[in-house]
């Protein structure tokens, strides 16, 4: 959330920046919706790795547990049936990997390069 506010900041302030025109014969065509898709590719590609790097300090059933429950929407029970483990292993599985996220995540925080 921290993140997401502070990117939400800074792409304001650079949307104040950019707001003049980028070709004076275009007249329409600002600098910012020329360079705003090399942006969000940048971002999104940093982004990317980063969440790639927090998923790669879990153990392989918290990365499956994970990656099912909260990146595909599957429940803690379909889960369970899945990997042959009961439902409360999924919950307090999924738990201690979320809370190791959430360490990674407050460690690691990329910076605004």
């Amino acid at each position: 959330a921290r993140l997401a506010k502070k990117r939400r900041r800074l792409m304001e302030h650079e949307r104040l920046i950019l707001d003049a025109p980028a070709d004076v014969s275009d007249g329409e065509v600002v600098m910012v919706d020329t360079i705003a898709a090399a942006v969000d590719v940048a971002g999104e590609a940093e982004g990317a790795v980063f969440i790639q790097d927090a998923l790669s300090s879990l153990t392989l059933l918290q990365r499956e547990i994970i990656t099912a429950t909260v990146l595909e929407g599957v429940t803690e029970k379909e889960t369970a049936v899945r990997l042959g483990i009961s439902q409360q292993a999924v919950h307090k599985v999924k738990e201690r990997a979320l809370k190791r996220l959430r360490k990674h995540i407050v460690l690691d925080e990329p910076t605004g390069r």
